[in-house]
């Protein structure tokens, strides 16, 4: 089934703008992979209101190198001309593609990242580090990291979404986790939790020891705590946490206790991609307590119907809450 040309329009300049998130990166880097789509990529003149960004001349052949090879598994040397010849057409708009697709798989970083894994809406995914470290996966998340550069002393990763990490101890060097681009997280051996979204980071720790740096600011956690950062104020704040409320996510499960409806709704937003308003303020209020699956809306959603007395109506990815009748 062929995708909606004008969506795909959408997520390239989206992804031009910055504004983008990891399951739409998701989702445009598995269109880029089907192979057979050159007549779906936007034209020269739809693009060219998009921003260009600089690029010089070994950037534009790395990203007609990546065309030919995450748009058909073995392209014909025809084929591969005419794609290239279409996103060359104009300059500007050739360059704004080319840095979209650069960036899918080379987000600009302290350092180059050979590798990337997404997760889009509504799944999880589980990575095994060169080092063993077990990496869960939230959805709507990406996990970055070095793998040619990938050695004792020099572990790091960049982390945009939610994810739990397992990480093997190593005497020789630590363990570095950037969260957005205000967080360092500092880790010998342990296991935690890093949720980065635009409204704020949280780390939870589970087990073990970290050390969390944002600019001038430190602060070491202990198991059973939470680090706060919010972008607004720049402050970082530490709080006790419910580890198993936080983190239950990792093993296909929600835990909510006492949640007001409008966290949840936050939660349904950043998981599924779902927009939820509520007919009346004073629904965003009603608390919630129970256990849903992490990746199933509409159980979620039929969960809180029986649970509170409320309507919810969902079409496609609109979700209205309402007062039961």
């Amino acid at each position: 089934m062929y995708p909606d040309p004008a969506y795909i329009k959408a997520l390239f300049k989206k992804h031009a703008n910055g504004s983008i998130t990891p399951g739409e990166t998701a989702e445009l880097i598995a269109f880029l992979q089907q192979g057979d789509q050159e007549a779906l990529l936007p034209l020269p003149d739809e693009l060219e209101d998009l921003p260009a960004p600089a690029m010089d001349t070994a950037a534009t052949a790395r990203v007609f190198q990546q065309l030919s090879v995450i748009t058909a598994p073995a392209p014909s040397p025809v084929r591969r001309r005419t794609l290239i010849r279409r996103i060359a057409a104009v300059s500007a708009a050739a360059a704004a593609v080319a840095a979209a697709v650069i960036l899918l798989y080379h987000p600009a970083q302290p350092k180059p990242l050979l590798a990337a894994v997404s997760t889009g809406y509504g799944s999880m995914k589980t990575v095994t580090l060169p080092d063993g470290t077990v990496v869960t996966l939230n959805a709507n998340s990406m996990l970055q990291y070095d793998s040619a550069g990938w050695q004792p002393g020099a572990r790091e990763v960049w982390v945009n979404g939610q994810a739990f990490f397992d990480v093997a101890p190593d005497a020789a060097g630590k363990f570095m986790v950037h969260a957005g681009d205000q967080l360092t997280v500092q880790v010998l051996g342990t296991r935690f939790h890093v949720a980065a979204r635009p409204k704020g980071i949280q780390v939870v720790l589970n087990s073990g020891k970290v050390k969390i740096n944002s600019n001038a600011q430190t602060l070491v956690l202990q198991p059973g705590e939470m680090a706060s950062y919010r972008p607004g104020d720049g402050e970082l704040s530490r709080q006790n946490a419910d580890t198993l409320q936080l983190t239950s996510w990792k093993d296909n499960q929600k835990v909510f206790r006492d949640v007001p409806l409008k966290e949840i709704a936050d939660f349904i937003e950043e998981q599924f991609g779902a927009e939820v308003t509520f007919d009346a303020p004073q629904l965003s209020q009603l608390q919630f307590t129970g256990t849903t699956p992490a990746n199933d809306l509409d159980v979620l959603l039929n969960i809180l119907t029986k649970s509170l007395d409320i309507r919810i109506d969902k079409h496609n990815n609109q979700v209205m809450i309402m007062l039961a009748r």
